[in-house]
């Protein structure tokens, strides 16, 4: 029994060995014979090799195994590697006639096409492709058709390479000359009807958007012509008549013009179906998806392999929402939605059918090839009648509306006669009253006349008097400035090195500067506390050493007295007189006790020490500095202010002395004591003594100046010479406010020691 197992064993296995050749699919020669017209190459007599990163030689290729193309239609999708395709034919026919048979690779948009023919010694490269000018191909068609020259009837192999960044395709089919150029005109005439067809009715619509100015009708004029270039841009006809010389537009146009096409059919879709109207939320994903074709048209100038998958994407979705909204806007009473719905069914109907050829389940030929441009046609033709009839449900439904309009104009008209009829009995009756009114308002205006006349009379009387008091404020002005240092004493005591930013708010200010140079003198019994003299003769010589040492002190203040105007002119005035008095004649020349003498006097002189009831509260801020020269070249500065700060800069940078948190004068203010602080400063070191007005000073959005930004101005400007700082601080005020009005009288004054 084993024995036996072990023959039959043996004998199956010696066959399958035997048959194992025989089993081995074999590449089939194509055999073209003169009784056929045209052979599809596919399958067995059609085989391929992928090269993923599209960098074989020919003489690598030759060496590989190839497969047989299993794929409908020979279409690989898109994708980044080269294809190369390998077919073998014979011509039994063959003679020494040249040129029998043409090969046509009918895929329009191949990047990069090369065709290897046998030769007798070698190989003949042959390389075609959109990539190349139009008129480099050896016969001008659409497609690239490629003469085959058989010297002899025996078998030929031949090895086609294919690279595009647009879907790959390969559907190569031999023709006889004369079947090639036949089918050739049947396409062209079918072409020219279907071009036309578009065109007319682009050009009939754009008439159409010209007379009834209605949106729609611009949008599907635009779609169809830009749907007829994009059309013309993927079949290569685009390439071939407009722009044969142009190899980018070649490669860019096709999924430019789809996006375009795409955007436009949909806006086109939401302007005649009223998504608005009948279906908001819809709406919604119809400018998503709008977004989406611009983004696919944009993104092919960078990737055109991404827009192709886009492009497909965007083609496969579309075309549901579009349908999907015409049955939603009909079923809620958009009549016309009807044509519109058919033309997209037809058409979807001619692309499922190009669909199916494509997978093998329909006959690939001239018609099942051609369906998506009769579809193409008859929804062009659809849409056009589905605008037509919107048109006339729009007339339909504006006739409806002025025939009711007219029942109510006629039913409104015999209303207002009747109520005519009333209104003119009351206005009779009223009449009356009014005639008996009139009098009575002619006497009124007899009256009103006459305080008319008052008016005048008393407002010409108050013209004259405010001209009388404004001529006063200029006065009080002149009056004003006279008592402000000059600049001619400014500078003698200052030298050049000093700028005064002074710009009152109304004719006169409230706020001034004051300056004097005052010389100690020394009282006897101040002479001997340190150093008693031991003799008469050693008094004498310290009596007249101190008194010819005694140094000269200059006194700077900034006031900013209350208020603005003439009350704050009056009291500038007050607070100018009383410096005077303190100082130069009274010889007070400690900064604390200046304030304190100027707060008790200011207080006595305005009786606000006598309880606030009926009683002034005016007062004034002060920015009040001591300036001794040292023997070293250095300025020893004594300030006391009365809620004014003091600013200087110096190597170290911007510094600030706060005043005491008291103001001079007010029934507040009776017991204030005042403190001294006292500072060196450098040859070349800036001083700033400042009132409120710049730091409070508003730019048009009401916001003010800032003391961070006055801070920030004081640095910036520190370095430069003392008139270019003037300058400075003035500019940039003047760019602040924009000619926003003052809320404050501005003075700055600033000293470089």
């Amino acid at each position: 029994m084993i024995k036996r197992f072990n023959t039959f064993f043996l004998n199956t296995f010696l066959w399958f060995l035997i048959s194992l050749p025989l089993l081995t699919t074999a590449q089939v020669t194509q055999t073209l014979v003169p009784e056929a017209s045209s052979y599809f190459l596919t399958k067995d007599k059609l085989y391929y090799l992928e090269d993923a990163d599209g960098k074989l030689s020919f003489e690598q290729v030759q060496q590989k195994t190839f497969s047989p193309v299993t794929k409908n239609a020979n279409n690989f999708g898109v994708s980044a590697s080269a294809f190369w395709f390998r077919f073998k034919l014979q011509n039994p026919s063959a003679g020494s006639k040249g040129i029998d048979w043409l090969m046509e690779l009918a895929h329009p948009l191949l990047d990069q096409v090369a065709l290897y023919i046998p030769q007798k010694k070698g190989w003949k490269k042959m390389m075609l492709g959109d990539h190349l000018p139009f008129g480099q191909r050896p016969i001008h068609s659409r497609h690239f058709v490629i003469p085959l020259d058989f010297t002899d009837n025996t078998t030929q192999t031949y090895y086609l390479r294919l690279q595009s960044t647009s879907t790959l395709q390969a559907p190569i089919t031999i023709y006889k000359p004369e079947a090639f150029y036949t089918k050739q005109n049947y396409e062209q005439a079918i072409f020219s009807l279907f071009y036309g067809i578009l065109l007319v009715m682009s050009l009939y619509n754009l008439f159409l958007f010209f007379s009834l100015k209605s949106r729609p009708y611009l949008l599907y004029s635009l779609a169809i012509f830009v749907g007829l270039v994009a059309n013309m841009s993927i079949k290569g006809q685009a390439f071939q008549l407009l722009w044969p010389q142009g190899i980018w537009l070649a490669n860019v146009f096709p999924i430019l013009f789809t996006a375009l096409f795409q955007s436009l059919l949909l806006l086109y879709t939401d302007s005649f179906l009223k998504l608005k109207k009948y279906a908001p939320r819809l709406r919604k994903f119809f400018f998503a998806l709008i977004v989406l074709s611009l983004f696919m048209g944009v993104a092919n100038f960078f990737n055109a392999r991404l827009g192709t998958k886009l492009s497909i994407v965007v083609n496969i979705t579309n075309m549901p929402f579009v349908i999907a909204a015409g049955i939603i806007c009909y079923r809620k009473g958009l009549i016309a939605a009807r044509f519109f719905i058919l033309a997209w069914v037809i058409f979807a109907s001619g692309v499922v059918m190009n669909a199916l050829t494509l997978a093998g389940v329909l006959p690939f030929n001239f018609v099942t090839k051609n369906l998506i441009d009769v579809g193409g046609a008859l929804n062009v033709i659809l849409l056009s009648l589905a605008l037509a009839d919107s048109y006339q449900q729009f007339k339909r439904e504006k006739e409806e509306a002025q025939r009711k309009m007219l029942e109510m104009q006629q039913e409104t008209n015999e209303q207002l006669e009747q109520k005519v009829q009333e209104r003119t009995q009351e206005l009779q009756l009223k009449n009356n009253e009014v005639l008996t009114q009139n009098e009575e308002l002619q006497q009124q205006q007899e009256e009103i006349m006459a305080q008319n006349e008052f008016i005048a009379d008393t407002n010409l009387k108050l013209k004259r008097e405010s001209n009388k008091t404004k001529d006063s404020i200029q006065a009080a002005s002149a009056i004003q400035n006279a008592i402000l240092p000059s600049a001619e004493r400014m500078t003698d005591l200052l030298g050049p090195k000093y700028f005064v930013l002074y710009q009152p708010k109304d004719i006169v200010s409230g706020d001034f500067y004051w300056i004097s140079k005052v010389k100690p003198k020394f009282k006897i019994e101040d002479l001997w506390q340190t150093n008693q003299p031991k003799t008469e003769k050693e008094a004498i010589l310290q009596l007249t050493t101190k008194t010819l040492n005694a140094k000269e002190v200059i006194f700077i203040a900034v006031v900013d007295c209350t208020g603005h105007g003439v009350p704050g002119a009056f009291m500038s005035m007050i607070g100018n007189s009383l410096l005077n008095e303190i100082i130069n004649e009274s010889l007070i020349l400690e900064t604390d006790k200046i304030l304190t003498r100027l707060n008790e006097k200011l207080n006595k002189e305005l009786r606000q020490n006598q309880g606030k009831r009926g009683n002034l509260n005016h007062g004034m801020d002060v920015c009040l500095c001591k300036l001794e020269k040292q023997n070293d070249g250095s300025t020893k500065v004594h300030f006391t202010g009365a809620k004014r700060p003091l600013y200087y800069i110096n190597q170290e940078g911007l510094h600030e002395l706060r005043g005491d948190r008291i103001s001079i004068g007010g029934y507040h203010n009776t017991n204030a004591q005042f403190t001294v602080q006292t500072i060196e400063l450098q040859p070349g070191d800036m001083l700033y003594l400042t009132t409120d007005g710049m730091v409070d000073s508003p730019n048009p959005r009401r916001k003010s100046f800032g003391t961070l930004r006055f801070k920030n101005l004081m640095e910036a400007s520190a370095t430069l010479p003392i008139e270019q700082q003037g300058q400075q601080f003035a500019q940039t005020l003047e760019d602040y406010r924009k000619g926003t009005e003052q809320r404050d009288d501005i003075t700055v004054l600033g000293l470089r020691v």
